[in-house]
Order: C-alpha cells, then structure tokens, then sequence
C-alpha cells in the first residue's frame, strides 16, 4: 500500500507547473504524458520526499484549522494519502459585505438568521465523490470550501479563498475527515453557514455518512442551498437548472474546457488503479472542483443583486420576473421570511407593486393579478385593461396562459359589466366566451368542473347574449 502511495504521490509532483493565475488554469490531456522540461507547468511545489505523517486515531475534529495559514497554490502533503492547496482568486462578481435587507426572501434558508449572517461567514462547499447516487459505499476524494476575504473601499469583498484537500487512496479518509472537520470547526467562522448547490441531498449526507462510517461527530451547520431558490428564478426559461447551465447562461462564466463533473468517479479509480498515471485527469477535476466553488460565489452574488434590485433582476439575470413578483407579494399580503433590516417609507410595498406590473407585461397569470389588484383599488379602467389583456388569445406571452387563466379574466370583466357598467348583455358575451374555451378542446375539459359550473350559473342569471 506504501509503495503505491508514494507512486501516486510522484505522479503528482510531475504534473505541476510554474506559478500561473489559480483555477484558470486548463484541465490536462485526457490521456496524459510527461511534459517536456520547457513545457509550462500547472502545478507548483509538490509533496516533501518524507513520508506524509499519519494522523492520530481518534482525535477530535475541533481545534485549529488543518490548513496553514498564508496563500499558496502548491499542493502539500496534509496526512496519510492527503493532499492540501489554498487558491486566493477575484471574485467572478461583486459581494457587498453588507448583506441586502430583502436576501432572505429569495434565499428562505437564510430566514432563521436574518439579522446576524454576513458573507464572510458564509462557506461555500462542494465535494467530489466516488459515486453520484449516495450510499454507504460512496466516498468522497476530493472536498473544497470557498470563502470571501478582504473587505475593499467600495464595500466589497476582494478575494475568495478557495481550500482543497485530495484523497490520493482509500487509507487516507480518516486523515480528510479529519482535515475537513477542522476546517469546519475552524474559530474563523463562528456560527457558519455551509452554502452548496443541492448539498441537503447530496454533498453533507455523503459528509455524514462517512464520518459516522469513520467515528467521526457529523458537522452540525446552518446550511445554504442555492439550488431551490435557483429553481424558482430560472426553471421555466432554462432547459434545466444544473449548476453549470445557470453558470453560463445567467452568469455568463466560461466553463469551457472544462472535465465533466460526472466523470469524476471514473477518473479516480482509474488513478488508482494505475498507481498514478491517471494524475493529470485528476487534477483536471481539481480544476473543475474550483470552477464550481467559483460559481457557488458567483451564485450567491447574484442573489444578492437581486435581491438589493429586483426590478433590474430580469434585465440583467433573465429571471422570472413572475416568480420574483410573487415573492415580493406573499411577503407583503400573508408575511414571510424576516428581513435583515426593516424596509421602512412604504419601499416594500412600492416593489412590490412595480414588480408586478413588470410581470404582467410578460406573464399571463400576472395580468391576471393585476387586473384584479387594480379593481381592488378603485382603478376599473386599468383594471379592464388589463383583464382584457389577460383574456385575449392574440397577445404573445413569455408562457403559454391556458385556458383558465383567459376564463378567469374573462369572468371577472363579465362581473364588472354587470355590476359596475349595469349592461348583462356584454357580461353573457364575456361568459360564453369563457365557456367557448371548455367547448373548443375535444377530450376534457380544460376548465375546471367547478369554474365551468359557476360560468353557466353566471350566464343563466345574464341571459343569452
């Protein structure tokens, strides 16, 4: 097991390279040779020739933090089968240390800690594993934490500290554990939250797990995934919501070049399996390992400009400007997730208005709503301007309205033709259009039984037409 841990170990300290600008660098060959002496190097300094140390049985995950303080980007020797390196990179966009006021809204996990929570507390995390579908026989090579460091004179933050720690075999898990653990626990991040991208059913269960395969405490934090509130803003108008779409379509990050995270398992087993000339795969996952940390931060920035913008939120991120209207909405009529701070001089509800009628302009549902807020306010003419929006089918929406919505419009226009207009011959034309859009569809029904059967009521009382 010596012997091929220290052939892995050497086939790392051939692949490294001359210091060059960390994680930007390109991922390696898929089929990997020595490079050249003059060839340019990826990765600087490499492992002392002595024996990594073997970490202690049994000792406790608190204490201070496994990985050294300074910068470096040379990979170390951290433990048993262990490696370590820290990259100090720009961050992709900007963090205000100052989190905005309305954050917890469309981040809800945030909620409990409105108030308290600054970015600098906040760790980004993503792990590499053998397996893609959890279970007891997964395990994770490769874990990553990203942290913002270095307040700026603009109020944000200048740098994104990334850590990483490489399993090189098996016998070392107790030492990554250990070292991830500490990490953790470290003092620098009291009360810290643990931001991933689908890691409550992904990345801390497989954490979990194999701390308790090890005699390891699980790592009791606050957590942060991006991937729910990602999936309100961007599931109807994205092909689907993988963090590396979201990436390249909102944030508009390269992710060119880039080895897929799905081969991942394959690629360490087969550096095992060759007692490390798989080592430049390898380390291109080290590379895509700290493109998805980048974007973990790139992420959480952008909701953080959503949040302190939302009107501009579209414009800039192409999001759902519907589902941001209804956000704003349920916060204002039922209440919601505390703020950071209190919104005070009727701002909340000023958004929340605008919001809408930005949303009306591409949303069926939302013209709907407004029409009906509209009304509510004593506003007809708009409110019929809007209804009639909603219900009419030549109108171009960003999705498709179906027929309710067009019924439901079309319903409350006949209401205020027979109430407020006092004329029941323009409420029949509304109705039997609105029941037009249940007869026209063969199969069934698309209006709900109990919409139609109030439709009918509705139109018995006006009379035909």
């Amino acid at each position: 097991m010596a012997g091929n841990l220290r052939s892995r170990l050497s086939a790392i300290r051939r692949f490294r390279t001359a210091d060059r600008p960390a994680g930007n660098v390109s991922p390696p060959e898929m089929a990997p040779k020595a490079a050249p002496e003059t060839a340019p190097k990826t990765l600087p300094k490499a492992a002392p020739e002595t024996a990594p140390p073997k970490p202690e049985k049994g000792r406790s995950s608190g204490g201070a933090p496994a990985v050294p303080g300074g910068v470096f980007s040379a990979w170390e020797t951290a433990g048993e089968g262990l490696l370590r390196r820290r990259l100090r990179l720009p961050p992709s966009r900007p963090v205000p240390a100052a989190l905005p006021a309305a954050l917890p809204l469309v981040l809800p996990d945030l909620a409990p800690a409105a108030g308290s929570r600054s970015p600098g507390r906040i760790l980004f995390f993503d792990l590499e594993t053998t397996g893609l579908s959890g279970g007891a026989g997964t395990v994770a090579f490769l874990a990553a934490f990203g942290t913002f460091e270095g307040e700026n004179s603009l109020g944000d933050y200048s740098a994104l500290v990334i850590d990483q720690f490489l399993l090189l075999d098996y016998s070392g898990e107790t030492a990554f554990l250990d070292a991830v653990l500490r990490f953790i626990n470290d003092p620098r991040f009291p009360g810290s939250c643990l931001a991933t991208y689908n890691g409550k059913t992904f990345d801390t269960q497989i954490l979990k797990t194999r701390c308790l395969m090890n005699g390891f405490e699980p790592p009791k934090l606050f957590q942060l995934d991006l991937l729910y509130p990602s999936r309100r803003m961007w599931k109807r108008l994205l092909p689907n919501c993988s963090q590396a779409t979201i990436e390249t379509m909102v944030l508009g990050l390269d992710r060119s070049g880039d080895i897929p995270g799905a081969l991942a398992p394959e690629i360490w087993f087969d550096f095992l399996k060759s007692n490390g000339s798989g080592a430049g795969r390898l380390l291109g996952i080290c590379d895509h390992n700290v493109k998805d940390i980048q974007g973990l931060a790139a992420l959480f920035a952008a909701f953080c400009e959503i949040a302190e913008h939302p009107l501009d939120a579209s414009a800039v991120f192409h999001c759902d400007t519907e589902r941001l209207a209804m956000i704003w909405r349920r916060r204002l009529i039922r209440g919601g997730p505390p703020l950071f701070r209190d919104v005070s001089g009727g701002g909340f509800e000023r958004t929340s208005s605008e919001l809408l009628e930005a949303a009306a302009r591409d949303y069926p549902r939302s013209c709907l709503r407004l029409g009906l807020d509209l009304f509510r306010k004593g506003r007809f003419r708009e409110g019929r301007a809007a209804l009639a929006r909603a219900a009419d089918e030549r109108v171009s929406w960003r999705v498709s309205p179906g027929p309710v919505v067009r019924a439901m419009a079309l319903r409350s226009l006949a209401l205020d033709a027979a109430r407020r207009l006092g004329s029941a011959e323009k409420a029949a034309a509304f109705l039997e259009k609105a029941l037009l859009l249940d007869r026209r569809e063969s199969g069934p029904a698309p209006l709900p039984r109990r919409l139609r059967e109030d439709l009918e009521r509705l139109l018995r009382r006006c009379g035909p037409p």
